[in-house]
């Protein structure tokens, strides 16, 4: 299924980092430059593609500078994980954009989980007041409970009917659930902000109907 954006994450040692600018350094090549350190053995030991640690299990003379230039001990710059360096110092993930507003703004991450909480929880007891079959239907075409969107096409096959049969089965489900009241609870609980849209009156267009709920 696809998603809406590709987001590539960089590991990089935030005990390092924020000592460093807590000096007054907005970039590793400015720390660097300053205190006369290699800048790309540096940057790896930052991004931990390098080990701070030798084969023996002791800091390597170039971490033992950098820790004494941050003024840091070995446990205060990394973490037993971060002892052992990455193979890999970069990841790509695909993501919906919903979960990208997520990470781009934490400090609502605890009111989003909430709001989609009793979102989905005004959703279930919506849908459980509509017969099986259209209940399912409604499910599988908009991704809830947990389970990925489906076409229309893949519903149909599912349930053994016509494509067409399942547009008006989704089309009759949808009019059942818009009530003004149902509605209003929806709004209030914060659909738009956890889906991207609500709907306030009438049946959805059919280009839009897998982005209703």
């Amino acid at each position: 299924m696809n998603k809406d954006y590709r987001l590539k994450v960089t590991i990089r040692n935030d005990r390092l980092l924020t000592a460093m600018e807590n000096m007054g350094f907005e970039s590793v090549a400015q720390f660097t430059q300053t205190h006369g350190l290699n800048y790309q053995r540096t940057g790896e030991i930052f991004n931990g593609k390098i080990k701070p640690l030798n084969n023996k299990g002791e800091l390597t003379s170039h971490t033992k500078e950098i820790l004494s230039i941050l003024n840091l001990e070995t446990d205060e710059a990394f973490t037993e994980r971060q002892l052992k360096g990455f193979v890999k110092t970069s990841f790509e993930k695909r993501i919906k954009e919903k979960d990208l507003l997520k990470l781009a703004d934490p400090l609502k991450n605890h009111e989003f989980l909430l709001m989609e909480k009793d979102v989905n929880k005004i959703l279930s007891e919506m849908l459980s007041e509509l017969p099986p079959r259209y209940e399912k239907v409604v499910r599988m075409i908009n991704g809830l409970g947990g389970q990925p969107t489906r076409p229309f096409w893949y519903v149909g096959g599912e349930l053994k009917v016509t494509v067409e049969r399942v547009r008006q089965i989704y089309l009759k489900a949808l009019r059942k659930l818009s009530t003004t009241s149902n509605l209003e609870k929806l709004k209030n609980a914060g659909i738009k902000d956890i889906y991207g849209i609500f709907k306030n009156k009438g049946v959805v267009r059919e280009q839009k109907e897998r982005n209703l709920l």
